[in-house]
């Protein structure tokens, strides 16, 4: 049974709370302590020896790296840190500006300054609401209707509180305020925020639906005509992530041969990535709104 009181909350801890709940298991590190260690970073601005080079003016509470020195300093594989750093970002506990071979990561992190409330607590609170809403539209617990209702009074109560009036009317007086046009920029980052997390919320509701589909094509595919390759895999899964969502894209330089290899993987290939959605689901990793 779901508990109606459950709502979001926002736990505050200074830097020392996770050096106490550091624990060292041999070389590797846990995921508490490589979360600690990317708050270190951002909190020193910290830059890999190897992008000093790069002319990238950190912004307080952000670190330069790439995602290879994190593996190695950490002991962990390459993808395991994406994929940790994917949780983190979908948790809200960081964002990322990818660059070439390179990632800014930014901390949301208190430092002691004045901070912009609305940065601190407007979005990141909204959004957690309304992936709490819509991760029950996505396994298919809650009418379309009711979502909507929902993610409407959550965006309303957010521009209240933020002391933004009238920028969200009803659609029977809409014609009265352009939302598009309003010069406050308030209004425009609560409205984006919540469109956002709702065109994901779609895009996971689209996916969870290829789960049971047959992916043994994509295993066929990666045994008999990558032997095995795993760095080929992972571009042959990138360049069709690209080709699903984008098929009109150009700039990858596909022929007619590689767009019938990547119409026939394209199905076993969302059917794999839906499988893998739904066990993380399963298994508590991560929630069903993210």
């Amino acid at each position: 049974m779901k508990n109606g009181n459950e709502m979001p909350v926002s736990i505050l801890a200074n830097v020392e709370v996770f050096d106490y709940l550091k624990e060292k298991v041999g070389e590797r590190k846990t995921r508490t302590e490589a979360y600690a260690d990317l708050l270190d970073k951002s909190l020193a601005g910290f830059v890999s020896p190897f992008l000093r080079k790069q002319d990238y003016e950190l912004r307080p509470c952000q670190c330069h790296v790439t995602v290879s020195d994190l593996a190695s300093e950490w002991h962990w594989h390459r993808a395991t840190v994406r994929s940790f750093l994917d949780t983190l970002e979908v948790l809200g506990q960081l964002e990322r500006t990818r660059l070439t071979k390179s990632v800014i990561i930014t901390m949301p992190l208190q430092t002691g300054h004045a901070a912009d409330s609305r940065n601190v607590q407007e979005t990141p609170d909204l959004a957690d609401q309304l992936r709490a809403v819509l991760s029950d539209w996505v396994i298919g617990k809650s009418e379309l209707d009711d979502i909507g209702d929902e993610c409407e009074r959550l965006v309303r109560q957010a521009m209240t509180e933020t002391g933004v009036p009238g920028i969200c009317p009803k659609p029977d007086n809409f014609s009265s305020v352009n939302l598009a046009a309003s010069d406050d920029e308030r209004a425009v980052r609560i409205c984006t925020t919540a469109l956002g997390c709702i065109a994901h919320a779609a895009m996971q509701r689209a996916l969870r639906k290829r789960r049971f589909d047959n992916g043994s094509e994509f295993l066929e595919h990666f045994r008999t005509r990558l032997y095995g390759d795993w760095t080929g895999i992972a571009e042959i899964s990138r360049l069709l992530a690209r080709y699903i969502l984008d098929p009109e894209a150009e700039d990858d330089n596909l022929d007619e041969d590689d767009k019938e290899i990547f119409d026939a993987l394209s199905n076993p290939f969302m059917a794999l990535a839906a499988r893998a959605q739904e066990a993380a689901y399963q298994t508590g990793d991560r929630k069903p709104n993210v």
